[in-house]
């Protein structure tokens, strides 16, 4: 009984812990199997931004509520140096999504490209609560810390 008991325990922490270390939030991988989105992924791959622009937007019509559509929209505007554009998609994607761990980090690196070190800050902030020092914190940490000159 008590080996059983113990079998039982073991189980249960190791659901827990896998629970936690999933990710957070909805699960949109299944645009990893859409042709329409790794073509886009790959022009955003090499910085080729106005046809993954394009093709995101297309994309966009058929799920409007896809933070990672909006992210990488935010993103590839971003990269053009479209700021006012790229907020707005920014917000969408966390309006849709406010535990959406990339648009938190892009977003971290938008603040930090558009001066608000602050709001860069609050958003690690954000990323620590919700994932710990998961890559996505990593990288917007280590943005913070080359924008300070640390």
């Amino acid at each position: 009984m008590h080996r059983r008991l113990i079998a039982l325990l073991t189980g249960a922490a190791a659901l827990l812990a896998a629970a936690g270390a999933q990710a957070v939030g909805p699960d949109w991988t299944w645009l990893d199997e859409d042709p329409e989105y790794r073509q886009a992924r790959r022009w955003i791959e090499e910085k080729n931004f106005p046809p993954a622009i394009e093709k995101l937007e297309a994309l966009l019509k058929r799920s409007p509520h896809s933070p990672v559509l909006l992210n990488w929209l935010a993103y590839s505007h971003r990269k053009l140096k479209n700021y006012p554009l790229s907020k707005q998609y920014y917000d969408a994607a966390l309006m849709r999504d406010p535990t959406f761990l990339p648009a938190l980090e892009y977003q971290g690196e938008w603040f930090i490209e558009t001066g608000d070190m602050a709001s860069a800050k609050a958003n690690l902030a954000k990323l620590a609560s919700l994932c710990g020092r998961c890559h996505e914190w990593q990288d917007l940490d280590e943005a913070i810390r080359k924008a300070e000159g640390r």
